[in-house]
């Protein structure tokens, strides 16, 4: 039993930290993005696998997008500093996994590892995913089952915690919102965003330094620009939206 208790609360410690996540993973990959050279050696066919690698990543929001559009309030989230359930949600992507949210962030982090095309750094953060969110999967279950009991071990039971079994979907109580996605989603699709266009500035950096001999400012392509200035108008006028109006309210979400 104590050794149940101080698993459980090295969980919640880590529960509490888990936004830092990203910005770790960042500052491990600049150990190995040192070394990353154009796929062909070409900047375009370097930037088809880029899209690809944010192809993954945008694939884990839409999992995250998939379990919040159909979700009630507070029990999917970005609670960081203490668990919050009013319910067990037993529909929807929940009757597939336990864990439909830290699946779909390994997908949003898998994406900007990959880009690194490094496969050490690659099987370095999925042992460190596995051994970082297993405890805190462990907390989240232990504060589940103390809260609701047996109604949330039969569906634990029956449920995989990340290999979905897709013949038992049950289609969710709650009818789809995307406003509900846009309030709560939009900084992660920013982020996204942001990270991939700052490692392919690195990439240009690292294999074309000819580039900036004039100007720093000539390691921008034109993309780079558009890219960069159509995510800030997107997080400056959903922040605002969110922040002053009641557009994205949506009732019991």
């Amino acid at each position: 039993m104590a050794l149940l208790e101080d698993f459980d609360k090295q969980g919640s410690f880590l529960f509490r930290w888990r936004s830092y996540i990203p910005g770790f993973i960042l500052i491990l990959s600049f150990f190995y993005v040192r070394e990353s050279k154009y796929y062909e050696n070409n900047y375009y066919s370097n930037l088809i696998i880029t899209a690809v690698c944010f192809l993954v990543s945008l694939f884990g929001l839409f999992i995250r997008c998939f379990t919040i559009g159909f979700t009630p309030a507070k029990t999917s989230g970005r609670n960081t500093k203490t668990q919050v359930a009013e319910t067990v949600n037993q529909t929807g992507i929940y009757s597939l996994i336990r864990h439909p949210l830290y699946v779909g962030n390994f997908f949003m982090f898998f994406g900007v590892v990959l880009n690194i095309k490094d496969l050490s750094l690659s099987i370095i953060f999925i042992l460190f995913y596995w051994m970082y969110y297993e405890r805190i999967m462990y907390t989240e279950e232990f504060f589940l089952r103390n809260k609701f009991g047996e109604d949330y071990l039969n569906w634990a039971n029956q449920t995989p915690a990340i290999l979905p079994k897709f013949h038992k979907y049950v289609s969710p109580n709650l009818a789809f919102s995307f406003k509900n996605i846009l309030k709560r989603e939009y900084p992660s699709l920013f982020g996204i965003i942001i990270i991939f266009l700052f490692y392919d500035l690195i990439f240009v950096y690292i294999n074309e330094p000819i580039r900036i001999q004039n100007s720093f400012s000539d390691i921008f392509y034109p993309h780079h620009i558009y890219i960069f200035m159509g995510a800030c108008l997107f997080y400056i006028m959903t922040r605002i939206v969110v922040k002053f109006t009641n557009w994205l309210v949506v009732e019991g979400r």
